[in-house]
């Protein structure tokens, strides 16, 4: 695959980003006060320097006592990523408003460990696993993210160990990557591994041609939900 043409976006000037999504209701992917579980979610409105989105995912009554939120969203077709304490929130039906400051700056890196994509979708992504004796092993994509991933597997997880090294390939919204992992953690039929290599710069770096495609993948999931 080729890397991605660099395209200048005016991450320094987020005000004219916000503006331009809560006119177009821009679909966004955010978390609430750095967990794990991704919620869809919609820019609705910019008034005092304040925006507000509107959550789907999670009940109004779920944002009571949460302090911050983290959101991605898709802006001239690449990922844009920031963070925001939460200020107030309300309802509109069964969906929760939130209002949240105004970033003081927006990245264009995904680097932040934490925000996992879902692998939404009719069918999950696949993928396969090599254990310590070469045998693979085949497995679904729960969530991802450039510093790890969430596998699960149809019946037990085979035999793994803490800190074991994996190789893993991934086939994800058009992209075939393959990785290599270190478990972490093992839960029945799921499995959680990290990425040693996750930080390496470069368009190159296939775990973040995986997350880029999943992302890409997911925003395209929350348009077609919203049209």
């Amino acid at each position: 695959m080729q890397p991605t043409p660099r395209i200048d976006l005016p991450v320094g000037d987020p005000e004219r980003i916000v503006v331009e999504c809560c006119a177009g209701g821009t679909p966004a992917v955010v978390t609430l006060d750095d967990g794990e579980e991704s919620l869809r979610a919609s820019f609705a409105a910019f008034r005092r320097h304040r925006i507000e989105l509107e959550v789907m995912d999670t009940p109004p009554e779920a944002v009571v006592g949460r302090q911050r939120l983290y959101v991605s969203f898709l802006y001239r077709g690449r990922p844009i990523h920031f963070s925001a304490p939460i200020r107030s929130h309300d309802r509109n039906g069964d969906h929760a408003l939130i209002w949240i400051d105004m970033p003081e700056r927006m990245s264009t890196d995904a680097s932040r460990g934490a925000f996992r994509i879902p692998a939404g979708g009719p069918i999950a992504p696949t993928v396969e696993l090599i254990d310590g004796e070469g045998v693979p092993q085949k497995a679904t994509l729960v969530n991802l993210s450039l510093s790890g991933i969430l596998l699960r597997f149809c019946g037990e997880a085979p035999p793994l160990l803490p800190d074991q090294s994996i190789e893993l390939t991934v086939r994800v919204a058009g992209e075939h990557a393959q990785l290599a992992g270190v478990v972490r953690r093992i839960e029945g039929d799921a499995a959680a591994l990290s990425f040693p290599d996750a930080f390496s710069d470069g368009p190159e770096n296939p775990i973040r041609r995986a997350v880029a495609a999943l992302e890409r993948d997911w925003h395209a999931q929350l348009r077609g939900r919203r049209s």
